[in-house]
């Protein structure tokens, strides 16, 4: 009976121990009316990343994938200044997603230019970024 105890167990550890975050999606439904893919680099972080960013009315949500394609934060910001974080992963600071919302309110919430270069004014991280397609 103690060896099935024990079994068990670790039964039960294995299936609560997955990874999955679950979250409510965003409150209203999003359709965007353009859909845009970047790719670049934070310096001196040294983190390369690729952004899927959904435009729509007055407000953007971004997908931020790293180099390996791990989700590393999924937002909306909109002109205010307004950031909601639906996803941030666990070991990314609070302070890098934050300068993240901050570079794409200044940055993404129109069609952005073909290059972007934007150094974030709190955190001094420089972000450089093109929209893939682009030539340089």
């Amino acid at each position: 009976m103690k060896p099935f105890i024990l079994f068990l167990g670790l039964c039960c550890l294995a299936a609560c121990g997955g990874g999955a975050v679950y979250k409510k999606e965003a409150p209203q439904p999003f359709t965007p009316k353009e859909v845009i893919q970047m790719r670049g680099s934070v310096s001196p972080a040294g983190v390369y990343f690729t952004a899927v960013c959904l435009m729509g009315n007055h407000k953007t949500r971004v997908i931020v994938l790293g180099d390996m394609g791990i989700k590393l934060l999924d937002f909306q910001v909109t002109p205010t200044g307004r950031a909601e974080i639906y996803y941030k992963m666990p070991r990314l600071p609070d302070a890098f997603a934050q300068a993240f919302t901050r570079m794409a309110t200044g940055t993404l919430l129109t069609t952005p230019a073909p290059q972007i270069e934007y150094k974030d004014p709190q955190t001094r991280l420089l972000f450089k970024a093109e929209r893939a397609g682009s030539n340089p």
